[in-house]
């Protein structure tokens, strides 16, 4: 289930859509109803979304309120809903802001642990107790103190103190949203800015995300903007250095299309590093392509000479097969150079590369790149 679950009136009847969704999707959506905002007939779930029953809101905002709110944990969930229900203006500009100040409101919801209730608001306020404070504060009478305090406000989702001494933070201006984290995959952020506003990327992204981040910024092209690259979730050094190079060299698209290689799961980035060195390849897009054809390369790890090369391709390769008998009276050596030079093999940082048979680098290189579609969130 989404975070997030409306039902939004078309000419067509009602219909019910989920936040988040990929821009993409929600691009597509836009496409059958027309235009950037949706009506929302009622609020199927969150009920304390309820003040936005019955008014048109931004797509794009209520997307990126549904991604914040995606990150919190139970506690923080139940922070931010509380002090939501509360919220009378239907405004999304509000509850983006109030999704990135929940620690400037306490919920309790069992009253009977005074102690866990002091700690718990301290580090509301807080952030952190140091261990001298976890030793001597007294968090039972903080408890205590709190609850008396006669200032809690009943909702279903708990007992709602405000801490004003926790100052709400407008982050977002409602043009260009703050910098946030959700996806899990993240390989690098970008910090695009333009006349004073900056955007943030979170690569690998959709195309039509960087589009979209280009429009709040109301800038006319990616060189009207100046960026910088913070390298997030990277491998390694080695992967780090080819991301760097295709972001200052080629610009953001190319290291995009690395980065959304450098993301995938269950990759063997090893092999595709020695890949990339055999067909001598560094653009993020060419290295993508080899991605996506990484089967179609023989890749020995290990192997450094073609006797290596030999004794692999007898077990592995079909017509090369020796039997247990037979493989005494082998030259490996020999075979490899053969093998080598067949397939037009290369040692390449103590393994050894080649293709497949019947396959063609330069076949692959030359196909039509893809669009970069990510996966759900």
């Amino acid at each position: 289930m989404g975070t997030i679950r409306v039902q939004i009136h078309t000419d067509e009847g009602p219909i019910e859509w989920e936040f988040p969704m990929k821009d993409s999707v929600l691009e597509d959506k836009l496409q059958y109803i027309g235009g950037s905002e949706i009506p929302i007939s009622s609020v199927i779930w969150p009920d304390g979304l309820h003040m936005l029953n019955g008014i048109k809101v931004c797509t794009d905002e209520l997307n990126f309120l549904a991604r914040s709110i995606e990150r919190f944990d139970d506690s923080e969930y139940n922070q931010f809903m509380a002090a939501a229900s509360l919220e009378k203006s239907p405004d999304l500009e509000r509850l983006i802001n109030l999704s990135f100040n929940i620690n400037h409101y306490t919920v309790i919801r069992d009253v009977s642990d005074l102690a866990g209730i002091g700690q718990y608001h301290l580090l509301n306020i807080r952030g952190s107790l140091s261990k001298t404070e976890l030793e001597t504060i007294d968090f039972a009478q903080v408890g205590r103190d709190l609850l008396s305090s006669g200032k809690g406000i009943p909702t279903e989702y708990g007992l709602l103190f405000e801490n004003k001494e926790v100052p709400f933070q407008q982050v977002y201006d409602g043009t260009t949203f703050p910098p946030y984290l959700y996806k899990g995959n993240e390989v690098a952020i970008i910090h695009m800015h333009y006349q004073g506003r900056t955007e943030y990327l979170y690569l690998p992204e959709e195309s039509i995300s960087i589009k979209k981040a280009l429009k709040r910024l109301d800038a006319p092209c990616l060189s009207d903007c100046t960026m910088e690259m913070e390298i997030f979730n990277c491998p390694d050094e080695c992967w780090w250095d080819r991301l760097e190079t295709n972001f200052e060299i080629a610009g953001l698209y190319e290291a995009n299309y690395l980065a959304e290689v450098l993301a995938r799961e269950n990759i063997d980035l090893h092999k595709l590093l020695c890949v990339t060195d055999y067909a001598e390849v560094v653009s993020g897009g060419d290295i993508q392509k080899l991605a996506d054809h990484l089967d179609d390369f023989i890749f020995i790890k290990g192997a450094q000479t073609p006797a290596g090369v030999g004794e692999y391709v007898t077990r592995q390769e079909h017509g090369y097969e020796a039997g247990e008998y037979l493989r005494d009276f082998l030259d490996y050596h020999k075979l490899g150079e053969y093998f080598i030079q067949e397939r037009e093999g290369e040692f390449m940082t103590g393994s050894f590369v080649c293709m497949e048979e019947g396959c063609d680098v330069v076949k692959i290189l030359h196909e039509k790149r893809n669009e970069i579609e990510l996966g759900g969130m």
